[in-house]
């Protein structure tokens, strides 16, 4: 609720045309990927792994980053560093 205040006091006319967009303007300037956005590309590259794998069978999937199952402190050494001290601390 503050940053909402912040933002209208910064710039009243930009703060009002921003409440105007519909979402798809909106979408341009979204920091957060919806759910059925994330399912369709997901889908995707599962069409693509499979349709390379059935043309190369000893093809294996790439460990990418923004699966659930994986950790993104595995990608990013910054990451890693941070995970390790937020367990350090819980501990």
């Amino acid at each position: 609720m503050a940053l909402k205040t912040i933002l209208k006091e910064i710039d009243p006319l930009a703060f009002d045309e921003s409440l105007k967009m519909n979402p798809a303007q909106r979408k341009q300037y979204s920091v957060k990927q919806d759910e059925e956005e994330r399912q369709n590309l997901d889908q995707k590259w599962a069409k693509l792994n499979t349709k390379i794998k059935s043309q190369t069978p000893e093809y294996s999937e790439p460990v990418v980053p923004f699966k659930s199952s994986n950790l993104i402190k595995n990608f990013n050494e910054l990451y890693s560093k941070i995970y390790d001290k937020e367990k350090f601390i819980q501990s």
